[in-house]
């Protein structure tokens, strides 16, 4: 059965995040006034890059079960394609860092948070938070070139790692590519692989209309009229059952050949839609 290699300091998994910093990122979730995209994006891999560092630490030891990378999309005012890589000393055709390191290159800040207060109210908690990702917002949306940047690292870490655990790629956007059609690239990132199966490659998108959710949909009637979200549908991943049942147990509405789609996804939704690849990865094995 795929996707059940154990993950281990000789046999990492592998975590890619692509993140859309387009003008477009600066509007709210769905339309609706309340944060911005940018800010719901940036914050949500926060927390998740976070969760997957706590995993693997042992006390003060972190160990290297995982590569992680960001690649971030955008452009210049005259729509010159700006492909970054967000850990310092990387690159976007060479992204990733061990673990650990992605936890030294960490800015830790303080914000106020509300908590219980055992009494059944709450109270204003001063909690650390370590940062890596700041929310930007620029011009165009060049997909394409992110991905092409995407499949020249994993083709290169699916190579050196043929017995890990396949790599997870989380594509976060409004899903609106300006200079192309990014089918065609998302297909090639999933037909590389590892002994134990193909790359998944996941879509949260972030749409501008104000229409409900969907989440894991498994075919294309239960998307609204849409072209983008039908492109980002077929872009995504059908769940493997490993995945598929981690989803379920964490209450969330998967059913057989459910996707690793989000349509219009809000904050809460956003952050559970990162987490069930991270936990697949990290609680099974």
């Amino acid at each position: 059965m795929p996707y059940t290699a154990d993950i281990s300091r000789n046999n990492p998994g592998c975590f890619l995040f692509l993140l859309d910093q387009s003008g477009s990122m600066s509007e709210a979730f769905g339309g609706q006034p309340g944060q911005l995209k940018m800010d719901g994006a940036a914050d949500a891999v926060n927390r998740v890059m976070d969760a997957i560092s706590q995993r693997c630490s042992q006390g003060m030891d972190v160990r290297d079960y995982f590569h992680i990378g960001v690649i971030t999309y955008s452009t210049d005012s005259s729509g010159n394609p700006l492909i970054g890589s967000a850990l310092p000393g990387t690159s976007p055709d060479q992204p990733f860092l061990p673990v650990s390191e992605v936890v030294e290159a960490a800015d830790v800040e303080e914000r106020q948070v509300k908590e219980s207060d055992g009494a059944g109210g709450l109270v204003d908690v001063n909690r650390r938070f370590p940062v890596w990702l700041r929310p930007v917002a620029g011009f165009g949306t060049p997909m394409c070139a992110a991905l092409a940047a995407a499949a020249r690292a994993l083709q290169e870490w699916t190579a050196q790692h043929p017995d890990s655990y396949p790599p997870m790629v989380i594509n976060i956007s409004d899903g609106a590519a300006t200079d192309g059609d990014p089918e065609l690239l998302a297909r090639e990132i999933m037909g590389f692989g590892t002994n134990d199966g193909s790359v998944l490659f996941y879509n949260a998108h972030l749409s501008q209309m104000s229409a409900m959710p969907v989440q894991y949909p498994a075919d294309e009637n239960s998307l609204p009229p849409d072209e983008y979200a039908l492109q980002m549908f077929r872009m995504s991943s059908v769940f493997p059952d490993p995945v598929l049942e981690m989803a379920g147990s964490m209450g969330l509405p998967v059913a057989e050949g459910s996707r690793g789609y989000v349509y219009n996804a809000d904050m809460v939704a956003l952050v559970q839609f990162l987490d069930i690849g991270t936990r697949a990865a990290t609680d099974l094995h």
